[in-house]
């Protein structure tokens, strides 16, 4: 008599199985999904923030620098309006002037530093530094950039805002200037990296 064996039976899923794989699968996705959005996040903004430090530190120094050798100062509203501040109150246009050692009246040097945006709204810090082989007797307001070249001087900061009143310089009695304001660096993320800095420089004299 010949001998049956049992026929091997196929395996399925059920519909309910492949409902309950597909939704575990897409946890699982989603959960990944989000750690990896996260975690990118995270390293732009850290990048951000060494980007920050990296101009305040480079802003400060520089600014002290040009500082420490100018002779006189003059705060401006802005680049475009050049009515000078008065001791106690801030502008977004400041000038550092360099006279010359034999004749105090001629002007040998001017470094600006001003801010490209409104009070509202933040901008970057852009810089011009102007020697002259021949010293100026003119007016220090004559010897500025037009202000047709608003914004087309060197960059020092990708954004800044001010503080208080929004503008970045303040000018302390006529004898030194303080400035105060928040850089910030919107990498490649729309969480944006920040940080404040409050520093006071002084001329010579």
């Amino acid at each position: 008599m010949r001998r049956r064996f049992p026929t091997k039976l196929r395996a399925a899923f059920s519909l309910a199985e492949v409902m309950v794989t597909t939704v575990v699968a897409g946890l699982v996705m989603g959960a990944t999904m989000t750690f990896l959005i996260r975690t990118t996040d995270f390293a732009a903004y850290n990048e951000g923030k060494l980007l920050v430090n990296r101009d305040i530190r480079k802003f400060t120094s520089e600014l002290s620098d040009y500082a420490t050798y100018s002779n006189l100062f003059v705060i401006y509203e802005s680049f475009t309006d050049r009515t000078e501040v008065e001791d106690g109150y801030s502008g977004d246009f400041l000038v550092l002037g360099f006279l010359d050692e034999d004749d105090p009246t001629l002007y040998t040097k001017l470094v600006g530093y001003y801010r490209s945006g409104t009070e509202e709204e933040e901008g970057p810090v852009r810089k011009f530094n102007i020697t002259y082989e021949t010293p100026q007797d003119k007016p220090i307001e004559e010897l500025l950039p037009s202000v047709d070249s608003l914004d087309e001087h060197e960059e020092v900061v990708e954004l800044t805002k001010g503080l208080s009143n929004g503008q970045l310089f303040y000018n302390f009695f006529g004898r030194s200037i303080t400035v105060q304001g928040q850089i910030l660096h919107h990498g490649n993320k729309i969480k944006r990296a920040t940080n404040t800095y409050n520093f006071t420089i002084s001329p010579r004299g």
